[in-house]
């Protein structure tokens, strides 16, 4: 079934026409969700003309466009076994594993790639805010910048360095300042998007509309106090043994293992990765953060975006 699925795709006209039907009905539903007018609009504004900065589900006003003949160049071009990863998990030796793809997949040509154009992004340093008009009692807010790509070897000193500052849940200091000691939002995160290029670095919150100062602010606060001051001896260790100890989460099934196999030949970690891992975060000490947090955030340089009721919300940013 794999191989005849992966050699003979016949995109058949009615399934087409149906999909693109449940694309459009989706992105309508979309259309209803502030945080996703808000994340549209932030990653339209960090991208511009990127790839990255579009839709992958694509827009109402395109997706009639793509016919049948569409999809089967972008098949035949892309879909080779010189540009795929085949990872498989299970009770088979690499024997058995050689002897399946040699009987199923001997038919599955090599084929050179369409060059590769590589589109640059925009680093000129701006700082600039969208406003986007909704009827809404909460405010949806996202801040942030460009990012780093995966292969960025700061990656791990910025994984710690963000699970204090805004992606360890309840352990970080957005979560702890923001909801538990001023109780203006039930939730509010920070992440880095991982990409073979340049990623995100975005904040997201909701609060009340008129609330949505006073968090901007703190988040700008808590980004210059991270830049300036030494994370606490508890903080790194929190931040170490979370990373570490919740590592083994992504290989305790085997589709689990198959994914993660995958990623690291993706982003070419090493088949030692695993084993690795640990002691990269290991590593990382309380000076390293404070030189990433300088060197990867900047509360200078950011775009936000507010979905929100302007009138009320009043955004002074």
């Amino acid at each position: 079934l794999f191989s005849d699925i992966l050699l003979n795709p016949v995109f058949p006209e009615k399934e087409i026409e149906r999909k693109k039907e449940l694309v459009k009905g989706s992105l309508k539903h979309h259309e209803e969700d502030p945080a996703f007018i808000a994340e549209r609009a932030f990653k339209k504004e960090i991208f511009g003309a990127h790839p990255y900065g579009r839709l992958i589900e694509g827009s109402i006003d395109t997706i009639d466009n793509i016919r049948k003949k569409d999809l089967t160049m972008f098949y035949s071009a892309y879909f080779l076994p010189n540009n795929s990863i085949l990872s498989v998990v299970g009770d088979l030796t690499e024997e058995e594993l050689n002897s399946l793809i040699k009987t199923y997949l001997k038919g599955w040509k090599r084929a050179d790639l369409p060059s590769r154009v590589t589109q640059g992004f925009n680093t000129v340093k701006v700082k600039k805010s969208i406003l986007i008009d909704k009827d809404l009692t909460q405010a949806n807010i996202i801040l942030g910048h460009l990012g780093i790509s995966r292969d960025n070897p700061d990656y791990y000193a910025i994984s710690v360095m963000n699970y204090t500052f805004g992606g360890g849940g309840f352990s970080s200091r957005l979560m702890q300042i923001i909801r538990d000691e001023m109780g203006l939002a039930y939730d509010v995160n920070s992440f880095f998007t991982m990409s073979q290029e340049r990623g995100l670095f975005q904040i997201e919150v909701q609060t009340k509309n008129d609330s949505a100062n006073s968090v901007i602010s703190e988040i700008l606060n808590q980004m210059k106090r991270i830049r300036h001051e030494l994370v606490s001896d508890e903080e790194l260790s929190d931040a170490k043994s979370y990373l570490t100890g919740s590592f083994l989460r992504r290989l305790d099934t085997n589709r689990k293992i198959a994914d993660f196999l995958a990623y690291v030949e993706f982003y070419n970690l090493g088949l030692d990765y695993a084993e690795k891992y640990p002691s990269y975060i290991n590593s990382i000490t309380k000076e390293n953060i404070l030189s990433i947090a300088q060197k990867y955030l900047d509360p200078e340089d950011y775009v936000l975006v507010v979905v929100a009721n302007q009138k009320k919300a009043a955004i002074k940013y």
